[in-house]
C-alpha cells in the first residue's frame, strides 16, 4: 500500500510539472479534491490533477470522472489514488494512473444540410491478431442512413488509432459513390486471403450490400456489390451481418459470409464468398414472417450458426439456423428464445442478437429482455448458449438494476474469457458499462463504467424511431483484454450535437 502510494506520489508531482507549463502557455489547470467527483474539461488546453477518490463500483464511493473529449486541444490528465473514469480525445496526455481511459476515435466531418451534425452511430468492431478495425455511420439523417461510413484502425491492440472515411459508396464519400446514403456497417477479417472486409447497407435506387477491402485496416478499395436491387424494390435488404471461417480445423477456413433480412425474398438471406469477397454466391434463403439482426457465428469445425429475431408484433422470438455445408443450405430454424422487451418512449433500441463463439465451440447469445423481471418495466442483459446451434440454455440474467440496451458480447479466443457491452439507463441519463466473466460464463464481475459524464436523451440525433445512440456496439478481445467500441454522447455545443465513437482497453 506504502509502495502504491509513493509511486502515485511521483506520478502527481510530475504531472505538476508538466501544467506549470502548460500553464505558461494559457492552459486551464484544473485540481480535484481527496473524493470521487466529476470532472469537466474547458475548450482550452487543460492540466487535470485530480487527486483521490475510492473506487465507484467495490467501495460505494465515487470515482473520479474525468471528461475532456471533443475540445480540440491537448489536455494532460492525473488520476491519483481510486480507480478513475476518463473521456479523451487520440491526443490527450493521459498517465498510467487513470484506470478506465475511453479514446474518441472520430468525429463527423461533413457539413451537409440533410444530416444532423456532429453525429456517428451503431459501431462495429474486429480485431484479428494486434490488428482492430471499427465502422460506424457517420453524419446521422432523421429518415435513416448517414452521409457515410467511417472506419478506425489500431495496430497495436487499441494503443493507437487511424482513421478515415470509407471511398465510393456515397456521394460525399472520398472517390464519390452512386448511393445518397449508407448505413449499417460491419467489419470482418479473412486470415486465409489476408483482407478485409467492411459491409455498408447502400441506400438509394437500388439498394446495395457493399463490400469495401484492405490489406491492412487502412487503405481501402471502392465497394463491390455482394447484392443489388432493382430500381423499384425500394429498401430491400436490412441489418446484414459479415463473419469468416478463420479457424484451421474447418473444412470452409476461407469462406465469409454476408447474412441480412432480404424484403425481395421475404426473409433470411445468406451468400458466401470464397475469394476474400471479390465475388459472392447467389443468395440461399429462409422465409420466416419476418426478421431482422440475423448474426451469423462460426465453430471451429466450420458448422455456421446464424441468430436472428422473427415472429409478429405481439409474439416475437429469437431463433438459429445452421450451414453445415459452407452456406450451400440452410437446416430448418430452431426456437433460442422467445423476447419480452420493455419499450423505452423516445429512445431508438431494437432488441438484436450479439454472438461469438468461445474456443470450445460453444456459442454465446445476448440480447435485452424484460421476462425475468417480476414486471416488464425494464430490461435486463440475458444470455443464452449452445454447443451445437440446436439446443439452447434458458436466458441467464446477467445485470439486474438499471434498465440494460443494446449489449454486444465477445469471447476471448484464446482464454475463453467473455465480456457484455451495453448502455445502462437510468432517470438520470444514460451510460456505458461493462460485465466481464473469466470462468466461461460461470460467474460474471460487477459492471464497470465506461462514460465520465452521463449522456442526456437530447445529446443524440432523432431519428423515426427515436433519440439514437446506436442499434449495435461492439466489444471483441485484444491481447487478452476486453476493447469496448460505442457512441458516446457529450453535452451539444455552439448549436451541434457532439456524437462520436470511443473505445476501451480495460
Amino acid at each position: 500500500m506504502y509502495r502504491s502510494y509513493r509511486v502515485a506520489m511521483r506520478t502527481l508531482l510530475a504531472v505538476a510539472l508538466v501544467l506549470v507549463v502548460a500553464g505558461s502557455a494559457g492552459a486551464a489547470t484544473i485540481q480535484g479534491t481527496k473524493r470521487g467527483e466529476r470532472i469537466a474539461g474547458t475548450p482550452r488546453a487543460d492540466g487535470i490533477l485530480a487527486r483521490g477518490g475510492a473506487d465507484r463500483i467495490t467501495a460505494g464511493a465515487g470515482d473520479d470522472r474525468i471528461a475532456v473529449q471533443y475540445d480540440g486541444a491537448v489536455d494532460t490528465v492525473a488520476c491519483g489514488l481510486g480507480r478513475d473514469v476518463v473521456n479523451a480525445d487520440l491526443a490527450d496526455r493521459v498517465i498510467s494512473d487513470c484506470e478506465v481511459v475511453s479514446r474518441r476515435l472520430s468525429r463527423d466531418i461533413y457539413r451537409n444540410a440533410d444530416s444532423r451534425h456532429e453525429t456517428q452511430v451503431e459501431p462495429d468492431s474486429f480485431t484479428f491478431g494486434r490488428t482492430t478495425v471499427a465502422v460506424f455511420q457517420t453524419g446521422r439523417r432523421f429518415q435513416g442512413a448517414a452521409t457515410n461510413i467511417a472506419f478506425a484502425t489500431s495496430t497495436d491492440n487499441g494503443a493507437t488509432w487511424r482513421g478515415g472515411e470509407f471511398p465510393g459508396i456515397t456521394k460525399l464519400a472520398p472517390r464519390p459513390g452512386t448511393s445518397e446514403r449508407a448505413s449499417d456497417p460491419v467489419v470482418s477479417y479473412d486470415a486465409l486471403h489476408g483482407v478485409w472486409l467492411a459491409s455498408s447497407l447502400a441506400v438509394s435506387q437500388p439498394t446495395r450490400l457493399t463490400i469495401n477491402r484492405s490489406p491492412d485496416g487502412l487503405r481501402w478499395s471502392g465497394p463491390i456489390d455482394a447484392a443489388s436491387a432493382t430500381a423499384d424494390e425500394g429498401i430491400a435488404y436490412d441489418k446484414q451481418w459479415l463473419a469468416c471461417d478463420n479457424s484451421t480445423t474447418s473444412p470452409f477456413r476461407g469462406r465469409c459470409y454476408l447474412a441480412y433480412s432480404d424484403f425481395v425474398r421475404g426473409g433470411l438471406s445468406l451468400q458466401n464468398s470464397t475469394d476474400g469477397g471479390l465475388t459472392w454466391s447467389q443468395p440461399v434463403s429462409i422465409a420466416p414472417l419476418s426478421l431482422v439482426g440475423a448474426f451469423p457465428a462460426i465453430q471451429p469445425d466450420g458448422t455456421l450458426v446464424i441468430v436472428y429475431r422473427t415472429g409478429t408484433r405481439d409474439r416475437e422470438e429469437l431463433d438459429a439456423v445452421r450451414s453445415r455445408d459452407g452456406g450451400s443450405t440452410l437446416d430448418a430454424p430452431v426456437r433460442v428464445s422467445p423476447i419480452d422487451a420493455f419499450a423505452l418512449s423516445g429512445l431508438r433500441l431494437p432488441v438484436l442478437p450479439s454472438v461469438d463463439v468461445d474456443p470450445s465451440g460453444r456459442i454465446w447469445v445476448t440480447w435485452h429482455d424484460c421476462r425475468l423481471r417480476r414486471s416488464c418495466l425494464g430490461n435486463d442483459v440475458v444470455v443464452s448458449s449452445s454447443t451445437d446451434g440446436l439446443e439452447w440454455t434458458a436466458p441467464r440474467r446477467i445485470t439486474n438494476g438499471a434498465t440494460a440496451a443494446i449489449p454486444a458480447i465477445a469471447a476471448d479466443p484464446a482464454s475463453g474469457k467473455l465480456a457484455i457491452l451495453y448502455y445502462a439507463i437510468r432517470p438520470g441519463g444514460i451510460d456505458a458499462e461493462l460485465v466481464e466473466s473469466r470462468n466461461a460464463g460461470a460467474t460474471w464481475g460487477k459492471p464497470q463504467r465506461l462514460s465520465a459524464q452521463t449522456m442526456q436523451r437530447a445529446w443524440s440525433p432523432d431519428t423515426t424511431l427515436g433519440r439514437m445512440l446506436a442499434d449495435y456496439i461492439s466489444v471483441t478481445y485484444a491481447a487478452g483484454r476486453p476493447l469496448a467500441v460505442w457512441a458516446l454522447a457529450s453535452e451539444p455545443a455552439g448549436g451541434e450535437l457532439r456524437q462520436a465513437i470511443f473505445a476501451t482497453k480495460l
